[in-house]
Protein backbone atom coordinates (compact mmCIF):
# COMPACT_ATOMS: atom_id res chain seq x y z
CA UNK A 1 0.00 0.00 0.00
CA UNK A 2 2.71 2.67 0.98
CA UNK A 3 6.41 3.31 0.71
CA UNK A 4 8.01 6.10 2.08
CA UNK A 5 11.83 7.20 3.32
CA UNK A 6 10.52 9.99 5.09
CA UNK A 7 7.76 11.89 6.58
CA UNK A 8 6.80 13.90 3.31
CA UNK A 9 7.16 10.64 1.62
CA UNK A 10 4.63 9.31 3.68
CA UNK A 11 2.40 12.07 4.39
CA UNK A 12 1.62 12.07 0.76
CA UNK A 13 1.30 9.03 -0.01
CA UNK A 14 -1.29 8.59 2.64
CA UNK A 15 -3.24 11.98 1.68
CA UNK A 16 -3.81 10.45 -1.87
CA UNK A 17 -4.57 7.27 -1.00
CA UNK A 18 -8.14 6.33 -1.24
CA UNK A 19 -10.23 5.36 1.98
CA UNK A 20 -13.90 5.98 1.29
CA UNK A 21 -15.79 3.52 3.35
CA UNK A 22 -19.54 3.09 1.89
CA UNK A 23 -22.43 2.89 3.57
CA UNK A 24 -23.31 -0.51 4.42
CA UNK A 25 -25.98 -0.63 2.15
CA UNK A 26 -23.56 0.80 -0.79
CA UNK A 27 -21.16 -2.20 -0.70
CA UNK A 28 -18.72 -1.87 2.32
CA UNK A 29 -16.39 -4.45 2.50
CA UNK A 30 -14.01 -5.85 5.36
CA UNK A 31 -11.18 -4.10 3.19
CA UNK A 32 -12.77 -0.60 3.30
CA UNK A 33 -12.31 -0.80 6.97
CA UNK A 34 -9.09 -1.91 7.56
CA UNK A 35 -7.68 0.43 4.82
CA UNK A 36 -9.43 3.50 6.39
CA UNK A 37 -8.18 2.59 9.96
CA UNK A 38 -4.42 1.74 8.96
CA UNK A 39 -4.18 4.68 6.93
CA UNK A 40 -5.25 6.91 9.85
CA UNK A 41 -3.19 4.88 12.17
CA UNK A 42 0.13 5.76 10.43
CA UNK A 43 -1.06 9.46 10.15
CA UNK A 44 -1.16 9.39 14.11
CA UNK A 45 2.08 7.52 14.38
CA UNK A 46 3.48 10.04 12.25
CA UNK A 47 2.64 13.01 13.40
CA UNK A 48 3.47 11.70 17.15
CA UNK A 49 6.80 10.85 16.04
CA UNK A 50 6.42 7.41 16.51
CA UNK A 51 7.65 6.49 12.31
CA UNK A 52 10.72 4.91 11.53
CA UNK A 53 12.12 4.55 7.78
CA UNK A 54 12.66 2.90 5.38
CA UNK A 55 8.79 2.25 5.91
CA UNK A 56 6.54 -0.37 3.88
CA UNK A 57 2.99 -1.59 4.57
CA UNK A 58 1.67 -4.50 2.83
CA UNK A 59 -2.43 -5.60 2.41
CA UNK A 60 -2.49 -9.26 3.41
CA UNK A 61 -4.11 -11.81 5.36
CA UNK A 62 -3.91 -13.46 8.77
CA UNK A 63 -2.04 -10.93 9.90
CA UNK A 64 -3.78 -8.15 7.72
CA UNK A 65 -0.88 -5.93 7.15
CA UNK A 66 2.77 -6.72 6.98
CA UNK A 67 4.77 -3.19 8.06
CA UNK A 68 8.17 -2.78 7.66
CA UNK A 69 9.78 0.05 9.98
CA UNK A 70 13.12 0.60 10.62
CA UNK A 71 14.27 -3.05 10.21
CA UNK A 72 11.74 -4.32 12.06
CA UNK A 73 8.90 -6.67 10.38
CA UNK A 74 5.18 -6.06 12.46
CA UNK A 75 2.30 -8.05 11.27
CA UNK A 76 -1.33 -5.61 12.36
CA UNK A 77 -4.42 -7.56 12.77
CA UNK A 78 -7.77 -5.21 12.17
CA UNK A 79 -11.06 -6.08 13.74
CA UNK A 80 -13.94 -3.91 13.69
CA UNK A 81 -15.53 -3.73 17.13
CA UNK A 82 -19.19 -3.58 16.26
CA UNK A 83 -22.14 -5.00 17.46
CA UNK A 84 -23.81 -7.31 14.42
CA UNK A 85 -27.10 -6.62 15.70
CA UNK A 86 -25.99 -2.73 15.83
CA UNK A 87 -25.05 -2.89 12.27
CA UNK A 88 -27.93 -4.93 10.84
CA UNK A 89 -29.74 -1.90 12.51
CA UNK A 90 -27.53 0.29 10.74
CA UNK A 91 -28.69 -1.19 7.06
CA UNK A 92 -32.49 -1.08 8.48
CA UNK A 93 -32.15 2.18 8.92
CA UNK A 94 -30.16 3.07 5.84
CA UNK A 95 -33.30 1.79 3.62
CA UNK A 96 -35.41 4.51 5.77
CA UNK A 97 -36.98 3.06 8.74
CA UNK A 98 -37.22 4.61 11.60
CA UNK A 99 -36.73 8.14 13.43
CA UNK A 100 -33.88 10.05 11.98
CA UNK A 101 -32.97 10.80 16.11
CA UNK A 102 -33.08 7.93 18.59
CA UNK A 103 -31.80 6.69 21.61
CA UNK A 104 -28.52 4.55 21.97
CA UNK A 105 -29.38 1.04 21.88
CA UNK A 106 -27.60 -1.32 24.69
CA UNK A 107 -25.79 -4.29 23.34
CA UNK A 108 -23.81 -6.72 24.67
CA UNK A 109 -20.58 -8.26 23.10
CA UNK A 110 -21.46 -11.59 21.53
CA UNK A 111 -25.19 -11.54 21.76
CA UNK A 112 -27.16 -13.52 19.66
CA UNK A 113 -28.07 -12.23 16.25
CA UNK A 114 -32.03 -10.94 16.08
CA UNK A 115 -33.81 -11.47 13.42
CA UNK A 116 -34.95 -8.37 10.76
CA UNK A 117 -38.64 -8.17 12.09
CA UNK A 118 -37.51 -7.86 15.88
CA UNK A 119 -34.60 -5.42 14.71
CA UNK A 120 -37.16 -3.16 12.91
CA UNK A 121 -39.83 -3.46 15.56
CA UNK A 122 -37.11 -2.19 18.37
CA UNK A 123 -35.92 0.81 15.84
CA UNK A 124 -39.82 1.59 15.45
CA UNK A 125 -40.68 1.39 19.31
CA UNK A 126 -37.05 3.61 19.67
CA UNK A 127 -37.50 2.81 23.66
CA UNK A 128 -34.97 5.09 25.68
CA UNK A 129 -34.18 1.94 27.90
CA UNK A 130 -32.18 2.36 31.30
CA UNK A 131 -29.47 4.25 29.95
CA UNK A 132 -26.12 5.09 31.88
CA UNK A 133 -24.80 5.57 35.16
CA UNK A 134 -21.53 6.55 36.82
CA UNK A 135 -18.43 4.83 34.94
CA UNK A 136 -20.58 1.83 33.57
CA UNK A 137 -20.05 3.77 30.20
CA UNK A 138 -16.17 3.21 30.27
CA UNK A 139 -16.48 -0.34 31.48
CA UNK A 140 -18.71 -1.48 29.17
CA UNK A 141 -16.26 -0.14 25.90
CA UNK A 142 -13.67 -1.90 27.82
CA UNK A 143 -15.59 -4.71 28.40
CA UNK A 144 -16.51 -4.98 24.65
CA UNK A 145 -12.82 -4.03 23.28
CA UNK A 146 -11.81 -7.03 25.52
CA UNK A 147 -14.12 -9.13 23.63
CA UNK A 148 -12.82 -7.90 20.25
CA UNK A 149 -9.27 -8.39 21.75
CA UNK A 150 -10.23 -12.51 22.87
CA UNK A 151 -11.93 -12.99 19.12
CA UNK A 152 -8.60 -12.20 17.79
CA UNK A 153 -6.40 -13.90 20.21
CA UNK A 154 -8.00 -17.02 19.18
CA UNK A 155 -7.50 -16.30 15.16
CA UNK A 156 -3.64 -15.62 15.55
CA UNK A 157 -3.28 -18.92 18.02
CA UNK A 158 -4.69 -20.83 14.89
CA UNK A 159 -2.45 -23.04 12.59
CA UNK A 160 -1.38 -20.56 9.66
CA UNK A 161 -1.51 -17.36 11.26
CA UNK A 162 2.33 -16.02 10.63
CA UNK A 163 4.04 -14.20 13.38
CA UNK A 164 6.73 -11.71 13.32
CA UNK A 165 9.15 -9.34 15.26
CA UNK A 166 6.41 -7.74 16.92
CA UNK A 167 2.52 -8.19 16.70
CA UNK A 168 -0.02 -5.73 16.85
CA UNK A 169 -3.87 -5.26 16.99
CA UNK A 170 -5.76 -2.45 15.37
CA UNK A 171 -9.99 -1.95 16.60
CA UNK A 172 -11.52 -0.19 14.69
CA UNK A 173 -14.11 1.61 17.10
CA UNK A 174 -17.86 1.53 16.18
CA UNK A 175 -19.45 0.30 19.68
CA UNK A 176 -22.50 2.31 19.92
CA UNK A 177 -22.28 4.00 23.48
CA UNK A 178 -22.59 7.76 24.84
CA UNK A 179 -20.09 9.86 25.17
CA UNK A 180 -17.37 9.13 27.75
CA UNK A 181 -13.85 9.78 29.39
CA UNK A 182 -11.36 8.12 27.11
CA UNK A 183 -8.23 8.17 29.05
CA UNK A 184 -9.93 6.62 31.92
CA UNK A 185 -11.91 3.93 29.84
CA UNK A 186 -8.58 2.96 28.02
CA UNK A 187 -7.36 2.64 31.62
CA UNK A 188 -9.80 0.18 32.46
CA UNK A 189 -9.12 -1.75 29.10
CA UNK A 190 -5.78 -2.32 30.36
CA UNK A 191 -5.86 -3.03 33.81
CA UNK A 192 -8.93 -5.64 32.43
CA UNK A 193 -6.50 -7.50 29.64
CA UNK A 194 -4.14 -7.00 32.22
CA UNK A 195 -5.34 -9.07 34.60
CA UNK A 196 -6.48 -11.71 32.13
CA UNK A 197 -3.02 -12.18 30.27
CA UNK A 198 -4.57 -10.14 26.98
CA UNK A 199 -1.54 -9.01 26.41
CA UNK A 200 0.50 -12.37 25.39
CA UNK A 201 -0.19 -12.18 22.04
CA UNK A 202 0.06 -8.31 21.25
CA UNK A 203 2.83 -6.48 21.76
CA UNK A 204 0.81 -3.25 21.16
CA UNK A 205 -3.29 -2.54 20.72
CA UNK A 206 -4.18 0.71 19.28
CA UNK A 207 -7.41 1.47 19.05
CA UNK A 208 -9.12 3.93 17.01
CA UNK A 209 -12.30 5.62 19.20
CA UNK A 210 -13.60 9.34 18.55
CA UNK A 211 -10.55 11.71 17.61
CA UNK A 212 -8.03 9.60 19.63
CA UNK A 213 -6.08 6.50 19.20
CA UNK A 214 -5.61 4.59 22.51
CA UNK A 215 -2.13 2.78 22.33
CA UNK A 216 -2.21 -0.04 25.33
CA UNK A 217 0.69 -2.00 26.55
CA UNK A 218 2.61 -3.28 29.56
CA UNK A 219 3.86 -0.33 29.67
CA UNK A 220 0.37 1.21 29.77
CA UNK A 221 -1.99 3.84 28.16
CA UNK A 222 -1.36 6.78 25.88
CA UNK A 223 -3.53 8.84 23.58
CA UNK A 224 -2.98 9.53 20.22
CA UNK A 225 -4.69 12.39 18.12
CA UNK A 226 -6.43 11.39 14.94
CA UNK A 227 -4.73 13.91 12.23
CA UNK A 228 -7.40 13.49 8.92
CA UNK A 229 -5.04 14.37 6.36
CA UNK A 230 -7.91 13.54 4.10
CA UNK A 231 -10.17 16.06 5.86
CA UNK A 232 -7.80 18.79 5.11
CA UNK A 233 -6.63 17.61 1.28
CA UNK A 234 -10.28 18.06 0.11
CA UNK A 235 -10.28 21.55 2.28
CA UNK A 236 -7.05 22.63 0.28
CA UNK A 237 -8.53 21.14 -3.34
Amino acid sequence: MFDANCDSELRQALAEADITVPRRTEGRTKDHTEKYAIAHLLSALMHAGLVTYPFRLIHRDRPDFLLYMGGANIGVEHVEAISENEAHRGVIRERGHGPQVYFITHNKPGERRKKANKLLKEIEKNDAGNGWVGDLVEKEWAGAMSHFLQQKINVVRKEGFERFDEDWLLIYDNWSLPSFEIEYAAQVFQDLITTSGGLREFKRIFIMSGKNFCEVSRKGVRLLAVHDLWKRANQDA
